[in-house]
């Protein structure tokens, strides 16, 4: 270790240390402002970082009524929500599972206390032992169209929404003036509207195609690095839970804009989607408010 990393090293855990403090801080604030304006709240544990899937879990929330307040415990926390977050749930967990899936096939979770209404997909089901027990194969991301209605006018032919580990990469590249590079560490709505006008969109985001599903938006997964944790574990997950046929398009420095169009395409029907989303959105609806009546 050179004397440079040796320096920054603390530097580092002080940064990581002030970030959660003033996170926790503002966590503690939105409890405080919503017990005293008497809304709903729920506690709930997951990736609790810059990046807009997981962030979408405040919105999904707040769009059925209630605040979502973080816990660091997973073992409080009332439901398992956005996110390739269940590794970090262990067996003796006994909230419920709403659309969370695991970020790797390496995770074990059979024979725990976990009540499993809606997982990302079959792959996620198996870890947790799961068979045909009528649990919804979904990720609440496909709520996206429903929780951001507005409708905006076409700008662009293609949208490319890099997963965050592959941001640096595609940030070099000299886009035309037709492609909009969409940064995913915003705020999820910024994200949707950006995602909304695009008339294509690839990404090696999960939730920037699950959005793109939502909104209707021809997609391909384009794959653009060995970077993500898990492979293609969280895709291939989420697409056999939708029913569709999942396809990726392999990132090198001659991949035409042309040709990412041209692979894009839209994987499951409008009525298809639409029963899905009914039904997500019925057991969201149902478990928040049932939940956050524990916590008045």
């Amino acid at each position: 270790m050179s004397s440079t990393q040796r320096f920054l090293r603390p530097l580092k855990k002080i940064h990581v240390l002030l970030v959660r403090w003033g996170l926790d801080t503002r966590n503690y604030y939105q409890l405080l402002q919503a017990k005293r304006k008497g809304k709903n709240v729920v506690y709930v544990h997951f990736a609790r970082v810059n990046n807009f899937g997981d962030q979408f879990n405040y919105d999904l929330t707040r769009f059925f009524g209630t605040q979502l307040i973080y816990t660091h415990s997973y073992k409080k926390s009332q439901m398992a929500l956005c996110g390739s977050i269940l590794g970090s749930y262990l067996r003796d967990y006994t909230g419920y599972v709403l659309g969370a899936g695991f970020i790797a096939a390496r995770y074990n979770r059979r024979g725990n206390d976990w009540k499993v209404k809606i997982i990302r997909g079959p792959l996620s089901a198996a870890q947790c032992g799961l068979k045909d027990d009528g649990v919804v194969y979904a990720d609440p991301g496909i709520l996206a169209s429903q929780i951001y209605p507005k409708s905006l006018k076409k700008k662009y032919k293609l949208g490319v929404l890099p997963h965050s580990k592959d941001v640096a990469q595609m940030e070099k590249l000299p886009w035309t003036e037709q492609v909009k590079l969409i940064h995913p560490r915003r705020n999820p709505s910024e994200v949707a509207a950006e995602i909304k006008q695009c008339d294509h969109i690839v990404s090696s985001s999960l939730h920037g195609l699950i959005f793109a599903d939502a909104f209707r938006i021809p997609i391909i997964h384009l794959k653009i690095s060995n970077q993500l944790t898990g492979g293609l574990h969280k895709f291939k997950d989420y697409y056999q839970g939708m029913n569709m046929e999942y396809e990726n398009v392999k990132w090198s420095q001659d991949t035409a804009v042309d040709d990412l169009i041209s692979a894009c395409k839209l994987r499951c029907t409008d009525n298809y989607l639409a029963g899905k989303q009914k039904e997500v959105a019925a057991i969201i609806k149902e478990i928040l408010a049932a939940e956050s009546l524990k916590n008045k």
